[in-house]
């Protein structure tokens, strides 16, 4: 970092504060499964059957959902940058009920509260960097909120390891308060960052728009050339600003509206948040038998996402879109439809539950499993959102993402909803169903084209261009 020009070190800069929203996520992530798994939850708040724990777990996706559909709207009214401090503020709040609550009624509540504000965050932040950031370092930008968010499942496996020996309620009341304090601190230093160029232009305050774009960029001409750009752009769309949240579905931008969903759904029915979420029970499907080694096993996996997602951060500018998404589902679907093979073959049930009933074929899941997160890590967790907001355009960016960022909690909902019970009753099923639908949208990736290396407008003139399907293109380096 310390050889980049001045103007990549403040973007860099920004993008580390920012992407504290995916800190915040990572630490729910990473400690909510072990947290209902610790006996002294159970003890506070009663037994959590199957379906309970369903609910509670997929509670805050419910929630984000709601909030990513309106972040569009309340971005574009208010601006990426009091978007997410609106976020930081409702995060704070549900993460200090989490941490206080006499029960499990409250509990929910709290993690819709939560959810509403992590919705909110997170869907903002990825537009506001990459409609900040020079295209020469727009990947590794909007990279740094899933380095953040695997940075936090991480840690908030080991912040419920820690405190799981802890005798009474507090064993899993702290992982809450490191939330809140995480909250805190994303909250306490929105008002340090600079307005998103792209809002102030379209919000009609120019002059601000040209600062801000000549702290960001290297040279006066490409401040000029970019402003240029994003004016040509807007003159051409602007017709469309009466039509609202309609105009996504337009002849004109439905194939990149239906893309982008497309990829944010599927970014899901991969079926990363099973491991995510329920990493202790399925470690313990697959033969580790004590609390404390799933906790451990569960740790392992969100180490392993952070080493794969470092190269990622460092290459994506030079690796592209494409490519990690076809070379990265095709790794995870063939993990996926091997373990599924393994417990087909030699899963058996008896009154403890599923088991293997071979040792061979227990330490093969275990190590699929994190060969498959790996490949996740360095692709699909990070390319996925950034190619769905990147093919968008600037007036319509917000309301896009909003609806993408709705289909990817939707079917994260419906996956952590249904993960316990379709664990519970078919181990071999559910990396089956996984498994075939990341090599589905593998396919569709192999058609999409390379968005590497291309200013926001040259993409979106790039999908403009008279086609019927979009056809791979080459791109150079950025």
């Amino acid at each position: 970092m310390l050889s980049l020009p001045a103007h990549q070190k403040r973007t860099l800069v920004i993008a580390s504060y920012v992407s504290l929203s995916g800190l915040l996520y990572g630490l729910d992530t990473g400690s909510i499964g072990p947290i209902t798994t610790m006996p002294q939850f159970s003890e506070s708040i009663g037994i959590l059957t199957p379906a309970r724990q369903g609910i509670y777990v997929a509670s805050i996706l419910l929630a984000a959902a709601a909030s990513s559909l309106a972040s569009g709207h309340v971005s574009d009214a208010i601006s990426r940058r009091y978007s997410i401090l609106a976020g930081g503020l409702l995060s704070i709040v549900g993460t200090v009920l989490s941490a206080a609550s006499p029960s499990f009624a409250v509990l929910i509540l709290a993690r819709v509260i939560s959810g509403v504000g992590y919705g909110q965050c997170i869907a903002v932040s990825t537009v506001y960097l990459i409609e900040l950031a020079p295209k020469s370092i727009r990947g590794v930008a909007a990279c740094t909120v899933q380095l953040y968010m695997v940075l936090g499942i991480s840690i908030g496996y080991f912040i419920a390891y820690g405190s799981q020996s802890i005798p009474n309620s507090m064993a899993w009341r702290i992982p809450f308060i490191a939330q809140a304090c995480c909250a805190a601190v994303l909250t306490a230093g929105v008002f340090f960052i600079p307005f998103s160029p792209r809002w102030l232009l379209q919000d009609g305050r120019r002059d601000q728009a040209v600062e801000v774009l000549t702290r960001f960029r290297g040279s006066s001409l490409e401040v000029q050339r970019e402003m240029g750009e994003i004016d040509t752009s807007l003159e051409e769309n602007k017709h469309t600003d009466s039509m609202g949240f309609l105009v996504m579905f337009q002849q004109r931008y439905f194939k990149r509206t239906a893309l982008g969903v497309f990829l944010m759904s599927f970014q899901r029915l991969t079926g990363i948040d099973v491991v995510l979420y329920y990493a202790p029970i399925i470690f313990q499907q697959a033969g580790i038998n004590s609390t404390q080694s799933t906790f451990v096993a569960s740790g392992v996996s969100g180490l392993v996402m952070l080493i794969a997602t470092i190269p990622a951060q460092i290459w994506i500018d030079r690796w592209g879109r494409r490519r990690p998404l076809i070379y990265g589902g095709a790794a995870m679907s063939a993990c996926l439809i091997v373990i599924g093979s393994l417990y087909a073959r030699f899963s058996v049930h008896d009154e403890h539950g599923i088991k293997m009933s071979s040792s061979t074929a227990e330490w093969s899941v275990i190590v699929l499993t994190y060969i498959f997160v790996a490949n996740f890590s360095w692709s699909w967790a990070v390319v996925a959102k950034i190619y769905a907001c990147e093919i968008i355009p600037t007036h319509i960016r917000a309301k896009v993402a909003s609806l993408e960022l709705l289909a990817n909690w939707m079917v994260d909902f419906a996956v952590t909803m249904s993960a316990p019970l379709f664990l519970q009753s078919s181990p071999s099923s559910p990396y089956f169903l996984y498994g075939f639908a990341t090599v589905l949208a593998v396919a569709v990736c192999v058609m999409m084209p390379e968005t590497q290396g291309k200013s926001l407008e040259e993409i979106e003139r790039e999908f403009e261009k008279p086609k019927d399907i979009p056809l791979p293109i080459t791109s150079t380096s950025a």
